[in-house]
Formats: C-alpha cells, sequence, structure tokens
C-alpha cells in the first residue's frame, strides 16, 4: 500500500509541475499595424433676429442688435466679431432702412453653448437711426443681416 501512495504523491506532484510549466510555456503575441479614428465635421450655427428693447430714436447711435443663435456643436462656441449686412425695415414705406446704420464689430466674447437650441445674444453700441428719421419710424423693426465669426471655446 505504501508503494502505491508514493506513486500517487509523485504522479501528482509530476501532474501539477508540468501543469505550472505549461502555462508558464505559453506563447505571448503582440500586434501591429493601424487603427482609425475620424473627427467630425463643425457645423454652422444659426442666427435669427430677436426683438429686445427699443432703443432707436432720430439722433441716437448707440443701439443694440439682439439674436437668437442655435449651436449643434458638441462643444461651445464664442464669436468674437461681427460683420453687418443688408438691412430691412418692417414698414419700408413710412421709414425706409436708410435711417439706420450698423457698424462693424470686433473684440466681442459672445459664447453659445454646445447643444444649445436656443441662446440669446446681444451686441451692444452698434446701431444708429438717422438724425433726420420721420414719424414713421416709431415701433418700426429692422432687421440686420449680420455675419458672427468665432471658433470653438
Amino acid at each position: 500500500m505504501r508503494v502505491h501512495k508514493y506513486k500517487l504523491a509523485v504522479l501528482l506532484g509530476v501532474s501539477v509541475a508540468l501543469a505550472s510549466a505549461g502555462a508558464y510555456a505559453l506563447w505571448s503575441s503582440s500586434g501591429n499595424g493601424s487603427s482609425g479614428a475620424k473627427a467630425l465635421t463643425a457645423q454652422n450655427i444659426t442666427v435669427s433676429a430677436s426683438s429686445g428693447a427699443a432703443d432707436l430714436y432720430p439722433g441716437f447711435t448707440q443701439g443694440d442688435l439682439f439674436f437668437n443663435s442655435a449651436n449643434t456643436n458638441p462643444y461651445p462656441v464664442t464669436f468674437t466679431s461681427m460683420t453687418a449686412g443688408s438691412i430691412t425695415s418692417s414698414d419700408q414705406a413710412n421709414c425706409p432702412a436708410a435711417n439706420v446704420s450698423v457698424s462693424n464689430a470686433s473684440g466681442l466674447s459672445i459664447v453659445v453653448p454646445a447643444g444649445a437650441t436656443a441662446s440669446a445674444g446681444t451686441i451692444a453700441n452698434v446701431v444708429t437711426m438717422a438724425a433726420g428719421a420721420p414719424d414713421g419710424c416709431q415701433g418700426v423693426v429692422f432687421t440686420i443681416a449680420l455675419t458672427l465669426t468665432g471658433s470653438q471655446s
């Protein structure tokens, strides 16, 4: 009986040793090659006119522009400059758009949050109403085309 126990112990020891040697002898491997990542395409921010405080009167030179914007990008954008375009009047017959002028602006810091569906913006002190604007300009809304320029912030 003793011999069998001894053989069993030796066989068990050899089996454990082989199993651990087999685990130790597993081959390692590595890989190389290429992978990919793709940059998104920036989306333009939608800007639309909004009505703010009525502040224009004949000869006033510090009127404000009010607008809403929507940013579908996953990052915020900061606008730093504005270029004014065409001006339209809601009552062209009684108050032609020529009664208003708009100055371009730089040095702005208008942040539009990431994913914002409606973000209010104001550009102060850029609208002038002509000193000779007629009474027909009272209550008229002027829509000013503008181009805002900025970058991811």
